[in-house]
């Protein structure tokens, strides 16, 4: 014969919650080791941050070669102490500056180089690979950035054909 449960709220005996075993937590060898200290980055890198803290120059971001990002962040120093007398300004002029370091650029290493510069802009671009620079020097921001140049090529030309009736 079958027992009914019961209908206040209590349980049968049969009705008991089974019984929950502890499990105990073991100790495996395939846990990661401990964690290393990254590897020294390399003697080029360190130059390039000495350099930078040197001329007191942060980079923000770079996907540049070392020796490009060197020459830039030089040269953007250099625009920077280079006040011409014969204006008599206190602050450069940021279009100057971003000209002067397109120019040199487009000369050493091929054409299609941009540059802003300025205290306060906003940027999303698209640049070649190994061509891209954003770096500050005191209170001015230079974005550096290669795109690429493809030539023109102008379509077949479309042959008229001549029927004869």
């Amino acid at each position: 014969m079958e027992r009914q449960r019961s209908y206040n709220g209590r349980r049968n005996a049969d009705e008991r919650p089974p019984k929950i075993t502890q499990c105990t937590l073991r100790r495996s060898s395939s846990l990661p080791p401990l964690a290393r200290a990254p590897p020294p980055p390399p003697p080029n890198e360190l130059r390039l941050a000495a350099i930078a803290i040197d001329l007191n120059v942060r980079l923000r971001s770079a996907d540049m070669p070392l020796t490009m990002q060197e020459r830039a962040i030089r040269r953007g120093r250099a625009l920077l102490e280079a006040n011409p007398d014969e204006t008599k300004r206190l602050t450069p002029n940021p279009t100057q500056l971003a000209m002067c370091l397109k120019k040199e650029f487009d000369a050493m290493y091929g054409p299609a180089w941009h540059c802003v510069v300025g205290k306060s802009f906003g940027s999303f671009v698209t640049h070649a690979g190994g061509g891209f620079l954003y770096f500050s020097v005191d209170k001015f921001c230079f974005l550096l950035f290669k795109t690429e140049v493809r030539p023109l090529v102008k379509p077949p030309s479309l042959l008229r054909l001549k029927i004869n009736n």
